[in-house]
């Protein structure tokens, strides 16, 4: 992967943890650049992480693993973390990883719910026995979303109107791409059919629409802080703040 493009997915995935919380420290950029300069295989880099980090698989049979264990906010996972601080130290660096595997190496991805759901279950399929799951509980957060048992007459109806538009191949410039973007967002986060990752999933599965559409995002000028409250203003319908902030970071890619 040339250099140039190496730093797109850099800047892609340091954006996906700041507006998670979270940072891309310069030991995980290393590692990141080594899988995305094909200098070490994904597996590799898994191993060492569980081997250094004391990481071992428990049983989650018969757990419900849309639930948190017990007086914790960990949800079920894959190693039993029931601190909050460390799942999420583990998560983030499972979902980095991935992320820079399927810049390098593209998943099968159609633009439908069924590939969102693979987006899902790829980044999260290491920490989460619930990876690409519909989410069978309520949930909301400063918002409520959409209730599970209608999530999957929203989703046809959200991603049959995607597949009209023929996947906003025709946008005809950055003002027009935007404006179509912003309310395909607006629909997944209300949407909200996970249990968690559901803004890292969407916004992989964006990335990479609209790079198929001919366009590309400047992640490097994106203000976390600016696109997560216009997110949420477009899950009650108002695009305005979103459409401001896509323009900006939209571009005819060359």
């Amino acid at each position: 992967m040339k250099e140039g493009r190496i730093q797109e997915c850099i800047d892609y995935i340091r954006f996906s943890m700041d507006i998670e919380g979270a940072s891309l420290s310069e030991e995980l950029e290393t590692v990141l650049r080594e899988i995305l300069e094909e200098d070490r295989t994904v597996g590799s880099v898994i191993e060492d992480f569980r081997k250094r980090e004391n990481l071992v698989s428990v049983p989650v049979d018969g757990a419900d693993v849309m639930s948190n264990y017990p007086e914790t906010r960990c949800l079920v996972n894959t190693f039993g973390i029931k601190d909050k601080t460390r799942l999420r130290y583990v998560e983030h660096f499972f979902v980095a990883v991935r992320t820079a595997e399927m810049f390098l190496s593209p998943i099968e991805m159609p633009f439908t719910f069924d590939g969102l759901k693979a987006v899902h279950e790829k980044l999260f399929s290491d920490i989460y026995p619930s990876a690409g799951m519909i989410r069978t509980k309520e949930a909301s957060k400063r918002k409520d979303f959409c209730l599970p048992d209608r999530i999957q007459s929203f989703s046809h109806e959200i991603f049959s109107r995607l597949e009209s538009q023929d996947y906003l191949k025709k946008a005809s410039d950055v003002d027009e791409l935007a404006n179509d973007l912003a309310f395909y967002m607006g629909e997944i986060e209300a949407l909200h059919p996970f249990r968690d990752g559901n803004g890292r999933a969407m916004r992989f599965f964006i990335n990479r629409l609209v790079n198929e559409a001919g366009f590309m995002f400047s992640w490097a000028q994106a203000d976390s802080d600016r696109m997560l409250e216009a997110s949420i203003a477009a899950i009650d319908g108002d695009y305005q703040g979103l459409v401001d902030v896509l323009e900006e970071i939209l571009w005819v890619r060359e």
